[in-house]
């Protein structure tokens, strides 16, 4: 599983993977564009404008991580329930992992 959520959500993703039993995860603070809402931000005060502007990217937070495929529905749900969220999962198949 790929979610990207904003950045502030990132702890109820966390515990609904814990309450999963999912084991590991991985994330990654990104910046990124594309249909999710980006919030007006002042600009700073050096510029003395004080025009209000809607950034370029928007700051998200990347979790992969990989669960059985009996899962992946109760984790989605689970997802859904808690709450609004403007992000998006992907679902990838993994045909092999070694340990090194």
């Amino acid at each position: 599983m790929i979610i990207y959520i904003p950045e502030n959500r990132f702890n109820i993703i966390r515990q609904i993977l814990y309450e999963n039993k999912v084991e590991g995860i991985s994330y990654f603070n990104i910046m990124g564009q594309g249909e999710l809402e980006r919030k007006f931000n002042e600009r700073p005060k050096e510029y003395k404008t004080q025009e209000k502007y809607v950034p370029g990217f928007a700051r998200r937070t990347r979790v992969e991580t990989i669960v059985p495929d009996s899962k992946v529905n109760e984790i989605i749900e689970s997802i859904k329930k808690s709450g609004s969220f403007q992000g998006k999962i992907f679902i990838c198949d993994i045909s092999e992992s070694f340990d090194i």
